[in-house]
């Protein structure tokens, strides 16, 4: 890298170069070209001397070409000029310096022609005659009125160009001395006003590699004096900015480093930009990180976070480690291309859910046994008592019935929940089930004046299910339509969605589900309407069968609703 101060200085020589080489040339050029002027005016003032001698000689005598030549003879020894009498045609008569018989027409010389209309002329030009560059000033002379000769003097240029080479090496001199001075002081300014620029670009340096205690001398009130003086507040407010950032740093990474869950970074090159310590203990083979090829050893993990990367969505699964339950949770950093990797622990979580699951599974049988037997009494009664008893025996028989239906569903969810539960997967005709399960709603169709349509596409496929976890799911989203309408047709549509999976539509036009109710619908016992699920002996669990059901699939289930407008169930499963 150039140093600032070569620059400044190369670029002041630079600068002093050009200017000295266009000023000696134009200085040595309007030099040469005024002494040339000069040297022609002198043979003009000369010429006009010399001019009043030949008119005496034209107008004494009948004149002949040696009295021309005795004339110009004459004025050349004297005056050391070159003397030319040349006649209108451009015959030369008489020179000074040659014979007159050697020289060639002179008509048509720049000086004689310049002449002939304005009455004088001049060139400088080279002399063929005598082979070197000459200074010509040419004069009309009128003999009669229509007759006229030229008087040309003429000097050579030589004398001239000696003249010129001295003064010019004087000048050349007196301008490299000047050049030499400039030059020097030329280096010493660029040294003196580039030195505090190069501790200001030394201290930067040092800044950059993070040394943040340099310091400039801010002595003076210079400007580059105030610019040290800003740098060093600078650098000041930097290193507190810094201080203060690694303070933060240390606290997150700390902080972080406390939590319980296991935290991570990931680029989108597989490169594992951050983890916590529980983090590195948990899942990576050593706590130096590196790539997630070379540094995750749990393999469901490795292809949960390569997945989310090719998907780019958000993930979450679950997984188990040295005999613990985590949740592995991916999200996509807002505006960056790399992920964060959660994994909570949910151990303690599950434990409760297997001690509830339990409980109700153990609860469920218990009761299922005594609530059998109550039911077979109480057929039994019923032969026995009076008429007017039997609507109390009714009331009785009725909740128990209903009980017995929770139990059922109790039994039927903890079933589908076992994690060792498992699919009785075949090929079966959806629209087929839907009609066979179609007649057990007929007497309840009949007494509420309801319709059932079903449309199936023609290019419907059959599709890889468990037939009777599927028949359960028809049975409880039919049933929950009947009980929930008064009017009006349930329609149950089957269309294929794409290549791999299928669309099912079940809606109603009942009193539908209010929005705030949505998202919870398909919890456990849970109803929008109490009075009237109680009405009708509804459980509360026949919601939550049908999405377990539809998640062992592999599928997921939406509900669509408007209150007062219907109700629309879709299913989406995967063909195979």
């Amino acid at each position: 890298m150039k140093k600032y101060s070569s620059v400044v200085f190369a670029s002041i020589i630079a600068i002093v170069t050009i200017f000295s080489i266009v000023f000696v040339y134009q200085t040595l050029t309007t030099f040469k070209d005024h002494f040339v002027n000069f040297q022609i005016k002198e043979l003009s003032r000369l010429s006009k001397v010399l001019e009043k001698e030949l008119v005496k000689i034209i107008t004494s005598d009948i004149p002949d070409k040696s009295d021309f030549k005795k004339f110009a003879f004459y004025c050349d020894s004297l005056l050391k000029v070159r003397v030319t009498i040349i006649d209108s045609g451009g015959v030369v008569l008489a020179d000074s310096r040659e014979k007159e018989e050697h020289l060639e027409n002179h008509r048509n010389r720049p000086e004689i022609l310049k002449a002939r209309v304005e009455g004088e002329g001049f060139a400088v030009r080279f002399s063929k005659t005598l082979r070197t560059e000459y200074i010509y000033y040419a004069k009309k002379i009128s003999i009669s009125n229509n007759n006229f000769i030229f008087f040309r003097t003429s000097i050579p240029k030589e004398n001239l160009n000696a003249f010129f080479l001295q003064v010019q090496e004087k000048i050349l001199i007196v301008f490299s001395g000047l050049f030499v001075s400039i030059v020097v002081l030329s280096y010493v300014l660029s040294r003196t006003l580039t030195k505090p620029i190069i501790e200001v670009i030394e201290a930067s340096r040092k800044v950059a590699s993070g040394n943040f205690d340099c310091k400039l001398d801010e002595n003076g009130d210079s400007e580059l004096s105030i610019l040290k003086r800003n740098f060093n507040e600078m650098v000041s407010e930097m290193k507190k900015s810094l201080d203060k950032l690694v303070e933060q740093r240390n606290f997150m990474n700390n902080l972080i480093d406390s939590l319980d869950q296991a935290v991570a970074i990931i680029d989108e090159e597989s490169n594992i930009v951050f983890a916590n310590r529980y983090y590195k203990t948990l899942l990576l083979k050593s706590h130096q990180i590196s790539k997630i090829s070379n540094s995750i050893k749990d393999e469901i993990v490795l292809k949960q976070i390569l997945d989310s990367f090719s998907t780019q969505k958000d993930t979450t699964v679950e997984i188990e480690i040295a005999d613990k339950v985590y949740l592995s949770s991916i999200k996509h950093l807002i505006g960056t291309n790399q992920i964060i990797h959660f994994l909570y622990d949910i151990t303690p979580i599950k434990k409760v859910e297997s001690i509830k699951k339990d409980l109700v599974a153990n609860v469920s049988h218990e009761l299922r046994t005594p609530l059998t037997a109550i039911k077979g009494y109480l057929e039994t009664l019923e032969e026995e008592i009076p008429c007017e008893q039997f609507k109390y025996l009714d009331t009785i028989k009725r909740h128990t019935e209903r009980i017995i239906h929770i139990v059922d569903d109790l039994l039927t969810l903890v079933a589908l929940e076992d994690a060792s539960s498992k699919l009785f997967v075949s090929e079966v005709d959806l629209c087929e089930l839907v009609k066979q399960v179609l007649p057990t709603f007929k007497q309840k169709l009949e007494e509420k004046n309801l319709s059932i349509e079903i449309k199936c596409e023609e290019d419907f496929p059959k599709v890889n299910v468990d037939s009777f976890r599927m028949e359960q799911v028809f049975i409880n989203l039919i049933d929950n339509a009947i009980k929930y309408s008064d009017k009006g047709t349930i329609r149950i549509e089957f269309m294929k969605n794409d290549e791999e999976s299928v669309k099912i539509i079940v809606s109603d036009e009942g009193i539908g589900i209010p929005k705030e109710h949505q998202d919870r619908i398909f919890e456990r016992f849970y109803t929008v309407d109490k009075s009237h699920s109680r009405r009708y002996g509804g459980t509360g669990l026949g919601l939550s069968i049908v999405k377990h059901i539809i998640l062992l699939h592999d599928g997921n289930i939406q509900v669509e609703s408007e209150k007062g407008k219907g109700t629309k169930f879709i299913i989406h499963l995967p063909i195979n």
